[in-house]
C-alpha cells in the first residue's frame, strides 16, 4: 500500500474498505462531489508508522424535484469481502463529526461512543451504515424544537418498530386477554387458558417479526425467499381464528366443540384447496402437491387416533375433534397454501386458495350467531356475505404469491408474499371483531338496569380496535423499509390497551353497577334533589353576601341575622352543604339516567360520529387522492370507525368509567384517546413545521369533540329528570360559563396556533445566518459539465 501511495498509482479510496454516500429527504444517495483532494502520506522517521490520509471538500448538491437541498443521512457502504478475520482488514471504526448537525441516529453499526455531533462506530462485516443528521444547528429556542421535533420524526429503524409491535401485543395479551381469562375460566383450567393465551401471543408477535423483519436497505436475510408469509398465513389466516371460533363455541356451550360445530369453521379452508390440486392431477400438469397432502390426511388422522384412546388423558380426548381439525387446516395452510404450479391458462388456481384460506375470519361470525339464537341460513347467509366482500371480492385475482420461471413454462411459488400474508385479513378481522363485540353488547339491550357478564373486557376491546384501526389503515410494512414508519401506531395500540384497562377499573364493577341500575324514578329524585341543594346552596352564598352589608350598617341586627341563619339551616343548608352537594352531584350525574345501556352507546356513537365529521372531512381526501380504489374503501372505512366506537364505549359504559360527572369522564376518555392520537403521529416522516401543525390540529379537534361529549351527556342526564339544562348548569355564573366558552377558544385557537405555524415554517422566514461560511453548500446549484 505505502508503495503504492508513493508512486502515486493508487487513492486513498481504494484502499478503504467502506465508501461514502450521503443523501436527503426524498433524493437517492449520491457520492460527494469533490471541491478539492489531496493525498498525503505522513512518516516521522524510517521505523515510525506510516499514517495515509485524503483531505478532501466535499459538496453534495442533491438530484431529484423532491430534493430538500440539504444532506441529511449519511452512508457507509461496506464492500463485500473487505472486511472480517480472513479478509484484508479484521475490523474498521468510523468517527463522524458534525459540529453543525445534530446526530438523530445511527444504524447497522456499533456504536463505541457518541454525543450530540460526534459518534465512533465499529463498521460491521458487510451491509450498510447510516447516520441520521439533523437540519444545521440553530441557537434559538426554536431550533431547539425543531431538533426535537426532528428526533421525533427520526426516519427508519428496525429495531424500534419490532419493539414497539411487542409492546402492543405484549399490552394487548396482559391487559386485555389475560384479566377475561382470569375472570371467565374456571379455577381448575384457569392455568391452561392462560397458557394458551401466553401460546397465542407469542405465535403473533413471532409469526409477523418472522415475516416484516427485512429492510430495503441491507442485505435480505434467507427467509425472505423461502416463503416468510407461509407461517403467518397459517397462524394469522387459517389457525388463530379457528382457535377462537372453537373457544366461543365452548364459552357458549360449556363444553369442547363437536365436529358438527367445528364444520362451518374448518369446511372451506379444510377442502376447497383439494379442488385445484386434484384438478391438475387430473388433468395430467402436476400431481405433485398430492403426496404432502396425503401425509397431512395420515397425520390428522394420527391425531385424533391418539387423543381419542386416551393417551392425554379426558382432556385429549375432549379436545380431539378440534385438535385433529386444527392440524389439518395447517397442512392445508402450508402445502397448497404455499403455492400450486402456476400455468398461463391455471392462475386461478393459487386465487381460489387464497380466497379459500381468508374464510377464517368471516367464519368467526357463525358460532357467535348462533350462539345468539340465530338460524343457521340466516347465519351463514350473513358469513358468505362478509367473506365475498371484504376477503374474497376486492382480492380476487391480485397475486398472493412469489413465483419463479421453470423451463416448462410453469411457475414455481416461493409462498405468499409476507406484505400479502400480514395485510389482508385485516379488514375482514376488524369488521368480525368490532361485530361480535357490539352483537354480544347487544343482546343486553333489553335488559333494564343490567350490563353484560364481561362489560370491561368487550369495553376496553372496543376502545383498543379503534385506536387498532390505525394499523389496519396504513397496513404492515416490511420493519425499516418504509419513510412512514408504523412505530408510533404500534405504541399507541399498546397505550390503548393499558389506558383502557385503567379508564375501566376492576374495583369500581359494584359502585358502577349500582348507578348503572339506577331506575328512571330514582334518577328524578336524585336530579330534583340536586336541583334543590343547589338552590339552597345559592341562597346560602346571596345571604352570607347581603349580611355582611346589613350588619355594617345597622340594618341587620346579631340577634336576627342567627335566626335567619337557623332558618336556612332547617332548610337543609348547613355547613356540611358542600360535602353533601358533591356526593349528591355524583349520585345524580353519575348514573345512566334510567336508560339502558345500548341506547346510552347508540347515542354516544351518534354524536361522535357527527362531531368527527368536520375533521374526517379534512384529513381522509388527502389519504384517498393517492391510493387504489380497494386502498380507498379500507381508509375510509377503518378511519371513520373510530369515533363512533369512542362514542360507542363512553355511552354504554358510562358508569363505570373514571370520573364523577359527564364532563369528568369524558376528560379521562380524552386523556387515553387524545395520547393514542398524538402517539400515532409520531416517526412519520414529517417535517418539524408539519409535524407542529398536526399536534395541534389533532389537539383541538380531539378536546372540542370530548368538551361537547360531556356536556351533552349532561344536558341529556338533566332532560332525562324533566328539567332544563340551565336549572342544573347556572349560566349566569363565571364558573358554569369556563368549559362552554373553553369549546369555543379550543377552535379558535387551534386555527390561530396552525397559521402562526404556517408562517413560520414558510420559506425566507428564517432569519440571515450572521456568517454565511457557517452554512453548507447543499443548495449550490451542480455545475452543468461537460
Amino acid at each position: 500500500m505505502v508503495v503504492d501511495f508513493r508512486r502515486d498509482q493508487e487513492d486513498l479510496d481504494q484502499w478503504l474498505p467502506l465508501e461514502l454516500l450521503v443523501g436527503g429527504d426524498g433524493c437517492p444517495a449520491d457520492d460527494f462531489d469533490t471541491d478539492a483532494d489531496d493525498d498525503r502520506l505522513e512518516q516521522a522517521g524510517p521505523s515510525a508508522n506510516v499514517y495515509a490520509l485524503e483531505v478532501s471538500k466535499e459538496t453534495w448538491v442533491g438530484s431529484g424535484a423532491d430534493c430538500t437541498g440539504e444532506a441529511t443521512h449519511l452512508y457507509a457502504n461496506v464492500k463485500k469481502g473487505w472486511l472480517g478475520k480472513s479478509s484484508l482488514y479484521d475490523r474498521w471504526t468510523l468517527t463522524v463529526d458534525t459540529p453543525q448537525r445534530p446526530i438523530l441516529a445511527v444504524e447497522g453499526a456499533t456504536v463505541l461512543s457518541q454525543s450530540a455531533h460526534r459518534a465512533e462506530l465499529l463498521i460491521p462485516a458487510r451491509g450498510l451504515v447510516r447516520v441520521t443528521l439533523g437540519t444545521t444547528a440553530k441557537t434559538s429556542k426554536l431550533g431547539d424544537l425543531e431538533v426535537i421535533a426532528e428526533a421525533a420524526q427520526s426516519y427508519r429503524s428496525v429495531w424500534r418498530e419490532a419493539g414497539t409491535l411487542l409492546a402492543a401485543v405484549t399490552a394487548v395479551t396482559c391487559c386485555w386477554v389475560l384479566p377475561f381469562l382470569r375472570r371467565w375460566a374456571p379455577n381448575a383450567t384457569r392455568a391452561r387458558w392462560t397458557a394458551a393465551a401466553v401460546a397465542s401471543g407469542v405465535l403473533t408477535t413471532a409469526t409477523l417479526a418472522f415475516a416484516l423483519a427485512s429492510t430495503g436497505e441491507v442485505e435480505a436475510p434467507w427467509w425472505e425467499y423461502a416463503g416468510s408469509g407461509t407461517p403467518l398465513v397459517a397462524w394469522w389466516w387459517v389457525l388463530l381464528p379457528f382457535l377462537l371460533g372453537a373457544f366461543v363455541i365452548r364459552a357458549a356451550t360449556v363444553r369442547p366443540p363437536q365436529l358438527r360445530q367445528l364444520l362451518p369453521l374448518s369446511l372451506i379452508p379444510g377442502v376447497v384447496p383439494l379442488i385445484p390440486a386434484l384438478v391438475l392431477a387430473v388433468t395430467g400438469r402436476t400431481a405433485a402437491p398430492l403426496l404432502p397432502i396425503s401425509v397431512g390426511a395420515v397425520v390428522t388422522a394420527l391425531v385424533a387416533l391418539v387423543l381419542n384412546l386416551g393417551v392425554l388423558g379426558p382432556i385429549g380426548r375432549r379436545w380431539a375433534a378440534t385438535v385433529a381439525m386444527g392440524v389439518w387446516v395447517v397442512f392445508m395452510s402450508v402445502v397448497p397454501g404455499m403455492g400450486l404450479p402456476n400455468y398461463a391458462d391455471g392462475a386461478w388456481a393459487n386465487s381460489l386458495v387464497a380466497g379459500a384460506l381468508s374464510w377464517g375470519w368471516a367464519a368467526l361470525l357463525w358460532p357467535v350467531l348462533m350462539a345468539f339464537g340465530w338460524r343457521w341460513w340466516t347465519a351463514s347467509v350473513l358469513v358468505g356475505t362478509v367473506w365475498y366482500l371484504l376477503a374474497v371480492g376486492a382480492e380476487f385475482g391480485n397475486g398472493a404469491h412469489s413465483w419463479i420461471r421453470l423451463e416448462d413454462g410453469s411457475w414455481l411459488s416461493f409462498g405468499v408474499g409476507a406484505n400479502v400474508a400480514a395485510n389482508r385479513p385485516l379488514l375482514t378481522m376488524q369488521t368480525v371483531l368490532v361485530s361480535c363485540a357490539l352483537l354480544y353488547l347487544s343482546r343486553h339491550a333489553c335488559t333494564g338496569g343490567k350490563w353484560p357478564p364481561h362489560l370491561r373486557a368487550v369495553a376496553s376491546g372496543l376502545g383498543t380496535l379503534a385506536v387498532a384501526t390505525a394499523v389496519a389503515q396504513y397496513d404492515f410494512t416490511y420493519f425499516g423499509e418504509d419513510d412512514v414508519q408504523r412505530s408510533g401506531r404500534y405504541l399507541s395500540v399498546a397505550i390503548a390497551a393499558v389506558g383502557f384497562a385503567v379508564l375501566l377499573p376492576q374495583s369500581a364493577e359494584l359502585r358502577a353497577a349500582r348507578l348503572h341500575a339506577v331506575p328512571s324514578r330514582a334518577h328524578n329524585h336524585r336530579m330534583h334533589a340536586l336541583l334543590k341543594d343547589q338552590t339552597l346552596e345559592a341562597s346560602r352564598r346571596e345571604f352570607l353576601a347581603a349580611s355582611r352589608t346589613a350588619l355594617a350598617e345597622g340594618e341587620l341586627t346579631a340577634r336576627e341575622w342567627s335566626m335567619r341563619w337557623r332558618k336556612l339551616g332547617a332548610l337543609g343548608a348547613r355547613g356540611t352543604a358542600p360535602q353533601h352537594s358533591v356526593a349528591l352531584r355524583l349520585a345524580a350525574l353519575g348514573s345512566s339516567g334510567g336508560r339502558d345501556a345500548w341506547r346510552n352507546g347508540v347515542s354516544g356513537a351518534v354524536l361522535l360520529t357527527v362531531c368527527s365529521l368536520p375533521w374526517l372531512c379534512y384529513t381522509l381526501p388527502p389519504l384517498l387522492s393517492v391510493t387504489s380504489q380497494v386502498d380507498n374503501t379500507v381508509q375510509a372505512w377503518a378511519y371513520s370507525l373510530r369515533w363512533p366506537l369512542y362514542g360507542f364505549v363512553y355511552g354504554y359504559a358510562y358508569s363505570w368509567l373514571r370520573g364523577g360527572t359527564p364532563l369528568g369522564k369524558a376528560m379521562c376518555l380524552l386523556a387515553v384517546v387524545l395520547t393514542t392520537e398524538l402517539t400515532q403521529l409520531l416517526y412519520q416522516g414529517l417535517k418539524p413545521g408539519a409535524f407542529g401543525v398536526a399536534l395541534l390540529l389533532t389537539t383541538g379537534n380531539c378536546l372540542a369533540v370530548f368538551l361537547v361529549l360531556g356536556l351533552y351527556w349532561e344536558a341529556r342526564l338533566v332532560r332525562a329528570a324533566g328539567l332544563r339544562w340551565g336549572q342544573i348548569r347556572n349560566f349566569k355564573t363565571l364558573s358554569a360559563m369556563a368549559v362552554p366558552a373553553t369549546t369555543v377558544l379550543v377552535a379558535a385557537a387551534t386555527a390561530m396556533a396552525t397559521a402562526m405555524v404556517g408562517v413560520w415554517v414558510a420559506p425566507g422566514s428564517a432569519p440571515p445566518a450572521e456568517n454565511p461560511t457557517d452554512q453548507p453548500a447543499a443548495t449550490a446549484p451542480r455545475d452543468p459539465g461537460p
